[in-house]
């Protein structure tokens, strides 16, 4: 059975049972109280992902999780600070994977094949998620887009270890923030059209755009067509 935290929001099916029960129980509090927490943010990523971020409202997320207004406002301020919970436990998640498959051993193109592999099945498999990540975020408030900012730029690090090519000129600067918002707009794209499912397929297209600065259209082309 997979941990309540170890999944990411907006992953319950809207009709799963697990439900606190109402009235007088005997479970413990910090039981309840971390329960309603998880059911909350995976609500806000569920209808936020439905809805959009403006509509969503704390009655849609408490109805959608089961929880009174009155226990949403126990855990989080308001509805921004929800987002943003939701946003940083899915990010979390999402960038072990992408770090785990990155750092297998091998040669860095197969290993940055490898981690954007992993990070478009993720996005893929979790819609909700998805559209709360890479679309709604820019609808939420300042604390919620500099974190977007902050995940951005955490991916150039997957660029420290770039190969240099023999006699190859050197890649100018600024490349590698060109290449993640480039294949942060292919993404978007994909998202905000509902075609989420169509990520994986982009791999062969993504995997040459990232590596033909650094290992140039021959190298990359091997790569991209390798998986």
């Amino acid at each position: 059975m997979v941990a309540e935290r170890d999944r990411l929001p907006g992953s319950r099916a809207a009709a799963d049972p697990g439900r606190l029960p109402r009235g007088r129980h005997d479970l413990p509090r910090e039981f309840v109280s971390r329960t309603q927490r998880d059911r909350l943010i995976d609500a806000m990523a569920r209808v936020v992902a439905e809805k959009g971020y403006a509509s969503a409202s704390l009655t849609d997320v408490c109805a959608a999780a089961g929880v009174s207004t009155r226990a949403f406002y126990e855990h989080f301020a308001d509805k921004e600070a929800c987002l943003l919970a939701a946003f940083d436990l899915g990010v979390e998640l999402m960038q072990r994977s992408v770090a785990e498959a990155f750092a297998r051993p091998a040669r860095w193109p197969q290993r940055i094949h490898r981690g954007l592999d992993t990070l478009l099945r993720i996005l893929a498999a979790e819609p909700a998620f998805a559209v709360l990540a890479v679309v709604e975020v820019l609808a939420a408030g300042p604390r919620v887009r500099q974190r977007r900012r902050s995940l951005l730029e955490s991916y150039a690090g997957f660029f420290a270890v770039v190969p240099k090519r023999p006699g190859g000129p050197a890649v100018p600067p600024g490349v590698v923030e060109a290449v993640i918002a480039g294949v942060y707009g292919v993404i978007f794209d994909l998202v905000s059209t509902g075609r989420a499912a169509e990520l994986p397929d982009r791999l062969p297209d993504l995997t040459y755009f990232v590596l033909v600065p650094f290992l140039g259209p021959a190298a990359a082309a091997r790569v991209a067509a390798s998986g």
